[in-house]
């Protein structure tokens, strides 16, 4: 599940139409604000979860997690409209934590943490279940797998991605070809020319920490 989780920042790749964004928004999409907030929720579990998928306790910077968060929160506005107009309906058994699996996030996760956590996960495990139903519909093969649906459906995600009018807010470091020109690990702290080559030199309060 950790690493699904992962996955959504690369289907934003082709995102366009970035610019300036609406005040205390994180980012808008056709005119739906993404609250700075729920970005921060989201980055906040991220950081958790890469911080306990990463190899040999590697630092995580939190700029780039920051930039995913927002981008799988973009994917997900996305993946709902399409499923909407397509009339795809996620069953919520395909995507909801189970309670078998909250106690083991809770392992990972204080109290005060968790219910965040469980939203975040469910989120983003309802865009995959969205994308393989619109990958069966799209394919009409019943053998097909659940890998191949997937990522049928996130093509059809991706190309509706390029249709919308998306804005990033600036200090993400994302230029209008969603390449990554800024790295500040803080939103709070001006853009400067993006060098994450090696996390271990950015400051503490830079990196994800647990």
């Amino acid at each position: 599940m950790k690493s699904r989780l992962l996955v959504l920042a690369a289907v934003a790749v082709l995102l366009t139409g970035c610019g300036s964004v609406h005040p205390g928004a994180a980012a808008v999409v056709d005119g739906t604000e993404i609250s700075m907030a729920e970005a921060d929720d989201v980055a906040s579990t991220y950081c958790t979860l890469s911080l306990l998928s990463a190899q040999g306790g590697a630092p995580v910077p939190n700029a780039d997690v920051r930039r995913q968060a927002v981008t799988d929160l973009v994917v997900g506005i996305v993946a709902d409209d399409l499923a909407e107009r397509a009339g795809v309906t996620p069953n919520p058994t395909s995507y909801e934590v189970t309670a078998a699996q909250r106690e083991q996030i809770a392992e990972s996760f204080s109290a005060s943490e968790l219910d965040n956590a469980v939203r975040t996960i469910n989120a983003s495990q309802r865009t995959f279940a969205i994308a393989e139903q619109l990958g069966a519909r799209e394919l009409g093969d019943p053998s097909a797998g659940t890998q191949q649906k997937q990522e049928r459906g996130f093509q059809l995600i991706q190309a509706e991605l390029e249709k919308r009018d998306i804005e990033f807010d600036p200090r993400f470091g994302i230029d209008g070809e969603l390449q990554q020109v800024a790295s500040s690990g803080s939103l709070s702290v001006s853009a400067e020319p993006a060098d994450d080559s090696d996390a271990k030199e950015l400051p503490a309060t830079q990196q994800c920490a647990a």
